[in-house]
């Protein structure tokens, strides 16, 4: 029987009033008894739907390479993501989230609406590429999304002819997951349609396009998550795509790092710093720093983008302005211009990229010097261009007397490559460790080259697609020093709505 009591002006009704001391017992191990009961309840659905507790105590919630992807994934214009680096840092993990989170269009963890992602009111179709059925789909790939698919929704799988489970299916929203294998060939990828296509470790290009093709209809998306020890052209042409404009791509957003990164979101440093004892110098920049085995041989290794380019800006009228060209007999013919300021630092500030003889290509510089009001200096060629010396009228020749008629000579370029190597990369990271060298965000084609640019299995520089940095360390080897004008007035008038690229 419970009592009344006066507490502070306030009736207020004391339930252990009136019980025995063994009454009371009885009734706090009934209350103990619902806790417990209630927390096993709890219990069993996290374990049986951990994506709903991703960022509920204890757990750590998201690694900051995860963080700023998935607030990434909520912008609608952004269509190709990548999470690269080293080892154990929750790329197969979110890969797998990712697809979940489309299948069911919300993150399940809080409840975030993506449906204004899908451009139709379809059940969302998701394909996952894998390495191979065996040791990755099959021991890795199913597990972990069997592991994050919350049991609280109904899936039905169906297995493919190897016995492999490879068909799911939501059956609340209809949604499917369809897996395929990085081996198998690329025509078997070739007529799906879907929302999202995500891989697992780099694809080979064709599979690739195969499965990107069908993202049209849809305006779908596709995800990467590697470690990038292989397939280069995923670094060159996907993460480093350049847009019309010469920017980095709007579309793409990518985030990279190393395993540190994952310390405390379900590894620890120990176990980190354990594994990394076990491998080789090569191992831990590929497996533990996240920096693939192919980088190491690029020419310009020093060379990024969020550094050394820069929004175009008109050339000041006293800047001294270099050109080099580079002459092929069956391509384009390669035109690089440097700007030396008054503090001796350099600017990539104009490129030609077109065919023609040396009259044409000539009268092209001629043209950009006039319009731009530069105060050209030196201008050197390519050693080949002037072929067979018997020959009066070759390349060289052509340019030399187009030169000559605006008053300027044309010079034999240095070909002391090693030199002229270390020159460029002492510009591109002094011993200060900052840069005296800038490109024009719209130089397209000498950014693709600096890119690019890799030694070969010989520890040579490449020769294919190296004319703008042949140019490049060539141009730089004339080692130019700013003096002051005579006569500004000498200047040509600058032009003004000309492309700053063709000149015209």
């Amino acid at each position: 029987m419970s009592r009344k009591r006066n507490i502070g002006g306030l009736i207020e009704t004391d339930p252990t009033l009136g019980l025995t001391e063994a009454q009371i017992i009885a009734e706090l191990e009934r209350e103990n008894a619902a806790r417990a009961k209630a927390a096993a309840v709890v219990q069993t659905h996290r374990d049986a739907n951990p994506i709903y507790y991703v960022t509920k105590p204890p757990n750590p919630g998201f690694n900051p390479l995860q963080e700023r992807l998935l607030q990434a994934w909520l912008k609608p214009q952004l269509k190709t993501f990548a999470y690269t680096g080293g080892n154990r840092i929750g790329k197969t993990t979110t890969l797998i989230w990712l697809c979940i989170s489309t299948m069911t269009a919300k993150y399940l963890w809080d409840g975030t609406d993506l449906s204004y992602l899908f451009p139709h009111n379809k059940p969302r179709k998701v394909r996952l590429v894998g390495q191979d059925w065996e040791k990755e789909i099959k021991t890795v790939v199913v597990p972990a999304f069997k592991e994050w698919w919350p049991q609280s929704r109904k899936l039905a799988v169906k297995k493919n002819s190897l016995g492999v489970e490879a068909f799911f299916t939501d059956e609340e929203s209809g949604s499917t997951l369809e897996l395929m294998s990085n081996k198998q060939e690329s025509m078997l990828h070739e007529g799906w349609h879907g929302d999202l296509i995500a891989f697992d470790e780099p694809p080979k290009r064709d599979v690739y396009v195969a499965n990107s093709r069908g993202l049209i209809d849809r305006g779908g998306r596709e995800f990467i998550a590697a470690t990038l020890l292989e397939q280069p052209w995923i670094h060159t042409d996907i993460i480093k795509k350049l847009d019309e404009d010469g920017r980095p791509d709007r579309r793409i957003f990518a985030v990279d790092g190393d395993m540190y990164v994952n310390v405390g979101f379900g590894i620890t440093e120990d176990n980190v710093n354990d594994f990394k004892s076990k491998l080789t110098p090569a191992e831990i920049k590929a497996r533990v720093d996240g920096k693939p085995a192919y980088l190491e041989g690029l020419v310009c290794s020093d060379f990024d983008r969020h550094i050394h380019i820069k929004d175009r800006y008109p050339i000041p009228s006293d800047w001294l302005v270099d050109f080099a060209f580079d002459i092929h007999p069956r391509k384009e013919q390669a035109v690089l211009a440097v700007a030396t300021n008054s503090k001796n630092e350099r600017v990539a500030c104009f490129e030609i990229w077109e065919h023609g003889d040396g009259t044409s290509i000539a009268e092209h510089v001629i043209r950009l010097i006039s319009r731009y009001a530069l105060r050209a200096n030196r201008f050197i060629c390519d050693p080949l261009a002037k072929g067979d010396k018997n020959n009066d009228n070759t390349t060289f020749d052509k340019i030399d007397r187009v030169l000559n008629r605006h008053g300027h000579v044309l010079e034999t370029a240095c070909k002391d490559k090693t030199s002229g190597i270390i020159e460029i990369n002492n510009h591109l990271k002094g011993l200060n460790n900052e840069p005296s060298l800038w490109f024009f965000h719209d130089m397209r084609k000498t950014i693709e080259h600096i890119e690019k640019w890799m030694y070969d299995k010989l520890g040579k520089p490449s020769k294919v697609d190296d004319d703008f940095c042949e140019n490049l360390y060539r141009l730089l080897l004339l080692d130019t020093e700013y003096e002051e004008a005579d006569d500004y007035n000498e200047q040509p008038v600058r032009a003004t709505n000309v492309d700053p690229i063709t000149g015209w």
